[in-house]
């Protein structure tokens, strides 16, 4: 039941991000620039959190004790403020590499090297073990992330950008950063309850992309659809998402947390079938197929952490 609600956090919170891409790219359409949406998803996320964080601290009988940033080793400080600068990185790098070659290529690396990176750092430190369903598992998924996201003419189709080496670049880096925001949350102190955690996170990202937005000017929403756009990003897709992924990949081995979120792009092309007519190619199910068998291989090594929410 424990690995089954911690698959569960993990899947609504890829879920939740791939239903939140159709949003943002309606957002972006728009007019509004994306550093500016991503700075209102983290800023607008912060206020729930900060709410539940509060809650949580009024119960009779707390599920995890309190915990002020004082009582944090300066470690545990570093990690906290680490996988929320890793969260506003990988937003900010997956940009940059989008404006050098354009969303296919480096949504594709961001999303299938990062669990290739989440694995090869869990085998090293030893958090995981390294196995056959391990190495069965990602690939399976990497293959099937590929089917759901490779363009019906395939990558050579859509060539490449001049300065296609820097935007490989970011992209990698992109992929990076969110295998370090995994990692950040599966590590994350056990005293420390995910609330709290993601919390403390989300505030770090959205000063980090404050910082990043404000040089290049704040676009802001125009109009009732617009804002309720963004604030469905900062409170769905980022408050409830992120909290039920923190929650979740904390009982839950890095590898196979990062795999269950590549729900992502399956939910995002699911949508895009049935809200704007664009059907599935059959090679798109067959990657949704490959995608399905990764978990199932997945769920029955998942290591459920021995200690508390």
């Amino acid at each position: 039941m424990s690995a089954a609600l911690a698959w569960g956090g993990v899947l609504l919170a890829g879920a939740l991000w791939g239903g939140g891409a159709l949003v943002a790219q309606f957002l972006i359409d728009g007019g509004i620039a994306p550093q500016s949406l991503s700075l209102a998803r983290f800023a607008l996320g912060v206020p729930l959190l900060w709410y539940l964080h509060w809650r949580a601290r009024r119960l009779p009988q707390p599920a995890v004790a309190e915990t002020r940033w004082s009582d944090l080793a300066r470690p545990e400080q570093w990690q906290v403020v680490g996988t929320g600068a890793a969260m506003a990185s990988n937003v900010s790098c997956w940009f940059a590499g989008i404006a050098h070659l354009g969303a296919a290529l480096p949504t594709v690396i961001s999303i299938c090297c990062a669990p290739v990176l989440v694995a090869l750092v869990s085998v090293l430190r030893g958090y995981e073990p390294f196995g056959l369903r391990l190495l069965g598992g990602l690939v399976l998924a990497l293959a099937g992330v590929a089917l759901l996201v490779m363009p019906a003419d395939g990558w050579s189709g859509n060539g490449l950008a001049v300065g296609h080496a820097a935007g490989l670049a970011w992209s990698f880096g992109s992929a990076l950063c969110y295998a370090l925001v995994v990692l950040g949350n599966a590590r994350m102190p056990v005293r420390l309850s995910a609330v709290t955690a993601s919390a403390w996170g989300i505030t770090v990202a959205a000063i980090c992309m404050l910082a990043i937005a404000w040089p290049a000017g704040i676009t802001w929403p125009e109009g009732r659809v617009q804002w309720l756009g963004v604030s469905y990003t900062g409170v769905v897709t980022t408050s409830v998402a992120y909290l039920a992924f923190a929650w979740g990949a904390r009982r839950l081995s890095p590898t196979a947390a990062v795999v269950g979120t590549l729900i992502e792009p399956l939910v995002a092309a699911l949508l895009a079938a049935l809200v704007l007519a664009e059907p599935l190619a059959p090679r798109q199910w067959f990657g949704a197929v490959l995608l399905a068998l990764a978990m199932l291989l997945l769920v029955g090594r998942a290591e459920i952490a021995k200690r508390g929410a």
